[in-house]
């Protein structure tokens, strides 16, 4: 779900707020009726041109001067999107445009070329020409879409100065070339640094054909007496301990394999054995990689490394969250560390996640503490526990947890408790329960007041639509790999922030500085905004589905040196908005509708959406529509 942003100072009570929150809801059902084309409207082109020449014109009209922006002008997609459904016919005269003296006209006529896939074949010479004087521009799209063996020595020689989106959409005749670049003890850490990017994001493609090939090259090098690592490097003494995947010249050829096997899941666990021996080479930049793998492939072997790393302050997040993926397999032995951590962690995202992890390890012995912790002090925690009572793990205590549910779900002071109280009654009673806070959207009348500024789309007001702008030279995001797509561009002193948004195939959230690279999330991340409040550094993340919507803030900092990740606060729904209140707190717009009814919903349905506000402390509280909490 994709649309732009509220972004501003609350400076009054939130009736408007609420009001410009849920007409999105409207806006964007009402945008499924629309048939004509507008110059500013990009969801719907039949008609910006008819014909071949009257496309190959408006294609070449560009307006101003070129501000080197990455994406095409409406009018220009809408004609190379029509182009790329014209014939054989028009091909020719596509081509001299690919060395036309505007990149936009150049970018055009390339992206018409790739919509017409192999009906372009004829236009492979040129493209690869156009690719090797323009490695950046959108002629590597179109030999993706064409998939032709002939790309393969230009997509290598060009790797490191190439569009990651192109990349991460080579065919399956081209995206084996990327496989060689890991097996090529002469590539540079760059380049595989990319490419392991690259291959993660795309863990999905290929799995019988890519994981026993990688996983044999990761026995090769773990093979090698003195594990390999990019030609050239000179490590004279190794780096301290730390629990996030960190990848420079010093890293192990084999962690870059090892991290892209990680990626495909359950799917690679074949390779738990070649994870385990990587774990035990106790290399400290191929440790943590090794152990996330063993926890990606749910393997029992990873539990003893993840529980060290929960005794560790600066590595609790990361062992938290490994503890919520391994579920059962953690049982029993995580349960008492995740009970005492429950009862006395420092901060109340500890204590909530380690409800969190409870509810995943389902072991009984937890329950008394999570139905005590339903009402602990802090919001993070009382909406932890209720998740986790509902979770699968605990269904076989659904008599005794109904009756808890249902007063959470009416009289619980928590609107992300309510939530999930209410999703776990779904699953544990098999009906479906009201939401109370839906609102009926035909009521609802948009409009701005009230001192809210709102930065309105043509379909709604939502959060993820609006990608970063490109950095200005001189600044640490300028030259980050992968930067044209990214959804977060986040400058902090000389590193830079970059997140990737995938939606429902999830996402990567990293840290890059010079000659090196820090992995903070991946793969379950949905990074979309950043904020600063309270002088910490904040990732607004979400996701709006099929199945409703799910939201977190993020905490990035930084402790030794070495970068972390905290999770922060559950937010119930995906976020549609945010603003700053006067006091410096962030207010949080949300929804659970499916994504289905948001899109194409009938006028008349219920929206369940949310107003929070999140202080500094991490605690959320709803806002009412006085204004007041």
């Amino acid at each position: 779900m994709k649309g732009d942003v509220m972004d501003g100072e609350l400076k009054s009570g939130c009736p408007r707020w609420l009001a410009g929150l849920v007409s999105a809801v409207v806006a964007l059902a009402l945008g499924c009726a629309r048939q004509t084309w507008k110059k500013e409207d990009v969801m719907t082109w039949e008609g910006c041109c008819k014909g071949a020449d009257a496309c190959l014109a408006l294609l070449q009209e560009v307006h101003g001067p070129d501000t080197g922006e990455q994406w095409l002008s409406p009018e220009q997609s809408c004609a190379a999107w029509k182009l790329g459904r014209e014939g054989e016919d028009v091909v020719p005269r596509l081509i001299p445009l690919l060395r036309h003296a505007d990149r936009r006209v150049r970018g055009g006529a390339a992206q018409a070329l790739a919509k017409m896939e192999e009906k372009a074949t004829d236009a492979l010479p040129a493209l690869i020409e156009a690719y090797a004087r323009e490695p950046g521009g959108m002629a590597l799209h179109a030999l993706a879409s064409l998939d032709d063996e002939r790309a393969a020595p230009a997509i290598v020689r060009y790797l490191l100065e190439s569009p990651t989106s192109a990349l991460a959409h080579l065919g399956p005749t081209l995206a084996p070339v990327l496989l060689d670049v890991l097996e090529n003890p002469e590539s540079s850490w760059e380049e595989l640094v990319l490419v392991r990017h690259v291959l993660s994001r795309r863990a999905s493609m290929y799995t019988e054909t890519f994981v026993p090939r990688l996983r044999a090259l990761l026995a090769r090098e773990l093979e090698e007496p003195t594990l390999r690592r990019s030609p050239g490097t000179a490590c004279p003494s190794a780096p301290a301990p730390g629990c996030e995947a960190v990848f420079d010249a010093c890293t192990p050829r084999a962690a870059y394999v090892a991290s892209v096997l990680a990626a495909y899941g359950r799917q690679g666990a074949k390779a738990a054995p070649e994870a385990l021996q990587a774990l035990q080479r106790a290399d400290v930049r191929l440790t943590p990689v090794a152990l996330q793998a063993l926890v990606a492939f749910g393997s029992p072997a990873a539990v003893p490394g993840v529980l060290e790393q929960l005794a560790v302050p600066e590595c609790r997040a990361r062992a938290l969250a490994s503890l919520v993926s391994l579920g059962d397999v953690a049982r029993p032995v995580a349960t008492e560390p995740l009970l005492r951590l429950l009862a006395t962690g420092e901060e109340g995202w500890e204590r909530a996640r380690a409800a969190e992890a409870l509810g995943r390890v389902g072991d009984a012995a937890a329950l008394e503490a999570l139905r005590q912790a339903v009402y602990a002090p802090h919001s993070e925690v009382q909406a932890a526990a209720v998740d986790a009572l509902g979770s699968y793990a605990f269904h076989t205590h659904a008599e005794e947890l109904v009756p808890l549910l249902q007063r959470v779900v009416t009289t619980h002071a928590s609107p992300v408790a309510r939530s999930h109280a209410r999703l776990a009654l779904e699953g544990l009673a098999e009906q479906e329960v009201r939401h109370a806070e839906s609102i009926d959207c035909t009521c609802i009348i948009p409009g701005r007041s009230g001192g809210w500024t709102l930065c309105e789309g043509h379909t709604s007001l939502h959060l993820h639509w609006e990608k970063p702008k490109a950095p200005p030279r001189g600044s640490p995001c300028a030259a980050v790999p992968g930067g044209d797509s990214a959804s977060v561009l986040e400058a902090m002193g000389e590193a830079c922030l970059v997140g990737w948004d995938d939606g429902e195939f999830g996402g990567t959230l990293e840290v890059h500085e010079a000659g090196r690279v820090t992995v903070l999330e991946e793969p379950r991340a949905n990074p979309l905004r950043v904020v600063r409040m309270h002088g910490a550094l904040v990732v607004v993340e979400g996701l709006a589905h099929m199945y409703g919507g799910a939201g977190r803030l993020v905490r990035v900092d930084a402790s030794e040196g070495r970068w972390r990740a905290t999770p922060w606060v559950t937010l119930p729904g995906a976020p549609m908005a945010y603003a700053l209140d006067d006091a410096g707190d962030l207010v949080v717009g949300t929804t659970n509708q499916r994504l289905d009814a948001v899109v194409c919903g009938r006028a008349g349905t219920f929206a369940p959406a949310h107003v929070v506000r999140v202080t500094g402390d991490g605690r959320l509280a709803s806002v009412e529509p006085d204004g007041r909490p």
